[in-house]
């Protein structure tokens, strides 16, 4: 018996004496083999003496309808169900349009706004007069250079 489930099954066939010749003579093998399928067997068999003992119960009638209305919300509000990806999958994909069109157009922004040559006064180079009497106290007065 690989899993769990498979054995969970396999017991219930052969409490049902559902197995057919071959499969119920494996499985006679492997209770004679292990003690604890044969332990595990007999609390199976005593599970479903205890449901059979039950009194039957009366579902409403709308029973069936209120299930599965149910499961189907739980179903469509899950986190991994598909709707809320569907509902959210539009937002996300709208941001990230919003986002790389604001990218876009602040590149395009910046790359069209050349930075302006600023042009610069040459500085007007002066000399003092030919003045010997400014020149000796130190107060010649000065022109420009014409360039």
């Amino acid at each position: 018996m690989n899993s769990p489930e498979q054995s969970a099954e396999l017991m219930s066939a052969y409490l049902d004496a559902e197995l057919e010749g071959d499969e119920a003579e494996a499985f006679d093998s492997l209770l004679a083999d292990s003690p604890e399928l044969r332990d595990e067997l007999e609390d199976l068999r005593k599970v479903m003496q205890l449901v059979a003992e039950l009194p039957e119960v009366e579902a409403p009638e709308d029973f069936a309808d209120k299930v599965t209305r149910r499961l189907r919300r739980r179903q469509l509000l899950a986190p991994e169900g598909a709707l809320m990806g569907l509902i959210s999958l539009p937002f996300q994909v709208l941001s990230i349009i919003v986002i790389l069109t604001a990218a876009g157009l602040y590149m395009m922004a910046q790359l069209e706004r050349r930075p302006a040559k600023i042009e610069r006064d040459q500085p007007a180079v002066q000399v003092p007069v030919d003045d010997p009497e400014a020149l000796r106290s130190g107060e010649a007065p000065l022109r420009p250079i014409e360039r």
